[in-house]
């Protein structure tokens, strides 16, 4: 990204026109790439601009210059701490005298082995020298400066609306990674994403952010962007930029190694992680489908999962207060339950939401008070489970609280609830079904072959039909009646 009084562009009819580079502009391309030579002192390549930006246009050799330098390989002279050798050569003074001045050079010069006065402030930027320098061509940086550009410009949008023809999980994992606001739509498929402008604090790290996804964005086949740009310090204006997928020759995408470790050490990844390692109960699986809400798309981190009971789970990195409330308005009416994790760090004000839905964290979630929200979940979940599509004859408690995952209480609860089963000690059984037992005749008969034809839960049939079993030995019993049911 340049700087703002770097960005080219004009207006016309309320509209922003980014003024990109193009192949009329290759020759300086061509003469800012020579000015930079292996060996060559930063701020004497930086001078030597300055004279070619008085032939051609100032903002696109200084743009062109700066883009180039970015992916040059510079080096201070020795390989020393400077920082130490400011303090050895401050610590020492002041000093007056000339013989005392040359005492305290050659002191520390024989400590660090360098001449102290010329390699003071190598360690500057300026000073450094070129090692090594980027492959590009020329036509490689005038696209390399036309992203640039579009990312300068896009830095001050206070809203942006982006649409790609595929891609769109992954444009949306990025989105979350760089904790941007958004919202989703359907028909046409869009994402509407709030821009630096829209917002009173931290501003330029939103910013940035926001910018470092355009290069993403316009590497896909197809895209649109356009976006509200904000200008003006006094009295500020909003403009429409809008491009599309017909600009992409004009960019070159290069990797970003930055980008990429940061999905490796992103919040989300440390998250899955732990939640694995910690909680071994529920099922974590990362970015499941995208789901419709009232027309709106939305994009979960994760989706947990025990038995039939499933949360959702999103984790906010930049928030506000409307934001946070809009969000848990349209997911309210969801079929599952939503954790919101608010990044606290990049909150906009002081404020707590007033659901039990959100956890706030700092730089790492908290894995017990998620676990502790699950729990409640679970509960909650228990308490609603639906039985009245159960239709067995006979109801084994224990099979159907591990089907459901809830607690054995509440199944019996359940189906005592239903007029239709007597429920026993260990298992449920259909009224019908007890009815036609009731006409046999179990006296004298041995336990043991009553449980081969009919199976185990004749045992609790027979004590509510008023038997009891007697038991002649260790290995069996006989059934005698006591009274009548």
């Amino acid at each position: 990204m340049l700087t703002s009084d770097l960005a080219r562009f004009k207006i016309e009819n309320q509209r922003i026109i980014p003024l990109f580079a193009t192949d009329s502009d290759i020759d300086v391309a061509k003469e800012v790439i020579d000015m930079f030579k292996i060996g060559a002192k930063v701020g004497d390549i930086l001078e030597d601009l300055k004279y070619l930006s008085k032939i051609y246009d100032y903002k696109l050799v200084k743009g062109l210059g700066k883009i180039y330098l970015r992916y040059c390989i510079v080096e201070s002279a020795t390989k020393i701490d400077y920082i130490e050798l400011r303090r050895q050569l401050f610590s020492r003074g002041p000093v007056l005298e000339e013989n005392d001045k040359e005492r305290v050079l050659k002191e520390v010069g024989d400590l660090f082995h360098v001449d102290p006065i010329k390699a003071m402030y190598e360690d500057l930027d300026v000073e450094k020298k070129i090692v090594e320098l980027p492959k590009f061509s020329p036509e490689d940086l005038l696209k390399i400066y036309n992203l640039s550009l579009l990312q300068t410009i896009i830095f001050n949008a206070y809203k942006v609306t982006v649409s790609v023809s595929d891609g769109w999980k992954e444009i949306a994992r990025r989105i979350k990674m760089l904790g941007l606001m958004y919202l989703a739509y359907e028909n046409p498929l869009r994402i509407e994403i709030f821009g630096p402008l829209s917002l009173v604090k931290m501003t330029e790290k939103y910013g940035r952010n926001l910018a470092a996804l355009v290069p993403f964005l316009v590497s896909k086949n197809k895209w649109t962007i356009i976006a509200d740009i904000v200008l003006g310090k006094n009295k500020r204006r909003t403009y429409r930029l809008e491009l599309s997928s017909g600009y992409s020759k004009l960019f070159k995408y290069i990797n970003d190694e930055e980008m990429e470790k940061r999905f490796d050490s992103s919040i989300e990844e440390k998250f899955y992680e732990e939640f694995r390692r910690v909680i071994r109960d529920w099922n974590i699986v990362r970015e499941p489908e995208p789901i419709v809400i009232e027309k709106r798309l939305y994009f979960p981190d994760f989706v947990l999962s025990k038995g039939n009971i499933k949360v959702y789970v999103e984790i906010m990195g930049f928030w506000t207060k409307e934001y946070v409330n809009s969000k848990i308005e349209k997911l309210r009416n969801f079929k599952y339950p939503i954790l919101v994790l608010l990044n606290e760090e990049l909150s906009y004000e002081n404020y707590i939401p007033d659901t039990l839905n959100v956890i706030k964290f700092k730089k790492k979630i908290d894995i017990g008070k998620l676990y502790s929200a699950l729990r409640g979940f679970q509960a909650n979940v228990n308490e609603d489970i639906d039985l009245s599509d159960v239709n067995d004859d006979i109801i084994l408690i224990k099979e159907l609280s591990a089907k459901y995952n809830v607690n054995e209480k509440i199944v019996r609860s359940k189906l005592m609830q239903r007029p239709d089963y007597i429920v026993l000690k260990n298992y449920a059984i259909k009224k019908t079904f007890i009815e036609e037992l009731k006409k046999e005749d179990f006296s004298n008969t041995q336990l043991s072959s009553l449980v081969n034809k009919y199976g185990n839960y004749i045992v609790d049939i027979i004590d509510y039909l008023g038997y009891k079993i007697v038991w002649k030995n260790i290995s069996d019993a006989i059934v005698e009646k006591i009274k009548e049911v």
